[in-house]
């Protein structure tokens, strides 16, 4: 009878690691942990865009615009189009123009969350971006294809 007392404990425990170890193989974790987003910032003044950062295809890509002009500006690319765009911030979005178009006020800052997927042929991809409202600022993105022996991919 006292093995029984302490065999219940033990099994109990071996059937808890038993569950836990059969996510781990099966390849899924118990906690979650989100992917820290590829950054790009994007600072507008009046007379023009200045960007820093980089992004890779496939990862989550964060773009920050600050607007540190005297007035409003946009922000549009084709870079964001047939993509799935989370927008945070001060921004305000463009209705009717057939394009993803956001308006930032003097001052205020938004961010754009979005992932771009590979094209069939791997390469870099290269994106446009303009203000609508003042056609003559331009910039461009770059996004990274890595695969291959260099990248790793």
């Amino acid at each position: 009878m006292k093995v029984r007392q302490y065999l219940k404990p033990i099994l109990i425990r071996v059937a808890l690691a038993a569950v836990g170890l059969s996510g781990f193989v099966a390849g899924t974790a118990s906690v979650v942990q989100a992917a820290e987003p590829m950054k790009i910032e994007v600072v507008v003044t009046d007379q023009e865009f200045k960007v820093s950062g980089h992004t890779l295809v496939g990862e989550l890509t964060e773009i920050t615009v600050r607007n540190q002009g005297t007035m409003t500006h946009g922000f549009t690319s084709p870079l964001l189009n047939d993509v799935g765009v989370k927008v945070e911030g001060d921004a305000h979005a463009l209705k009717g123009k057939g394009v993803n178009a956001y308006h930032v006020d003097p001052g205020k800052t938004m961010k754009i969350s979005f992932t771009r997927h590979s094209k069939s042929d791997p390469e870099t991809m290269r994106y446009v971006f303009w203000c609508d409202i003042h056609p003559n600022m331009k910039g461009e993105l770059f996004v990274i294809e890595t695969k291959g022996e260099i990248g790793g991919g």
